[in-house]
């Protein structure tokens, strides 16, 4: 058995907090000793510990009670939902990290800002995949659109993404066979590779998706601009390879 000090020193919790989880009948001591100090025993220990996980997992204090009191099946159900719901927040959370990189790459690269383009970017982020999933299927099947919005763009390919439009976008007046405009053709389709592999059927519905879209704010900072110099340089070096 433990006294509430030494209880309080095992687990982190201070004897505040012990007492006022015994005050709301959260937790209360297996006994007390003679002179009414609170004792807890195995069984309790292991409440606590129950008690610390789910309130560090976000659940207030009525709801650790109601789920305890009903058992494992009521735990399970209540994490199912808590994580569904930091899975929300996650994406929400990325959801912002984008339009803040948008808008830092904005400020970095464009003479001028573009305050109504950023704020369509900003309401494209607030909300959810729905409205850009509709947008796709104009151009993807099911399959191919899960695929474009499920891709592994973390920030570090994000920055990548970004700082090759940049280069693109100083580099628009190069004619196709050029030398730049070759290792920037080479630049394009290497990260497109990495991103969402070789399916050729997949690549060209995607890439129609982008030139359509683009100067819009779905796949901001892309221009067409951007687009129309990338596709002639690819074209060049796919027609140039042809003859070799």
């Amino acid at each position: 058995m433990l006294t509430i000090g030494n209880l309080s020193k095992k687990t982190g919790v201070t004897v505040r907090t012990l007492g006022y989880y015994d005050q709301i009948g959260l937790l209360a001591p297996a006994s007390r000793t003679e002179g009414g100090h609170r004792l807890y025993d195995a069984a309790q220990i292991i409440r606590l510990e129950q008690i610390v996980s789910l309130k560090y997992l976000g659940f207030s204090l009525d709801e650790i009670k109601l789920m305890i009191e009903d058992g494992t099946e009521s735990i399970y159900n209540s994490l199912e939902k808590q994580l569904q719901l930091v899975r929300e927040q996650k994406a929400e959370l990325q959801r912002v990290e984008q339009a803040l990189e948008s808008m830092h790459h904005s400020i970095r690269t464009d003479e001028e800002m573009n305050w109504t383009l950023l704020f369509q970017v900003m309401r494209l982020f607030q909300q959810d995949q729905r409205e850009l999933k509709q947008r796709l299927d104009r151009y993807l099947n099911e399959e191919q659109t899960q695929h474009m919005l499920t891709a592994n763009l973390d920030h570090e390919r994000r920055a990548e993404w970004l700082k090759l439009i940049a280069d693109v976008k100083k580099h628009v007046n190069e004619p196709p066979h050029s030398v730049m405009a070759q290792q920037l053709a080479t630049r394009w389709v290497e990260q497109v590779h990495r991103m969402f592999g070789s399916d050729e059927a997949f690549l060209e519905n995607a890439w129609e998706a982008v030139r359509e879209e683009a100067d819009g704010v779905m796949f901001y900072p892309m221009t067409k601009e951007v687009a129309t110099f990338i596709q002639k340089a690819i074209e060049y070096k796919e027609n140039h390879q042809l003859l070799e």
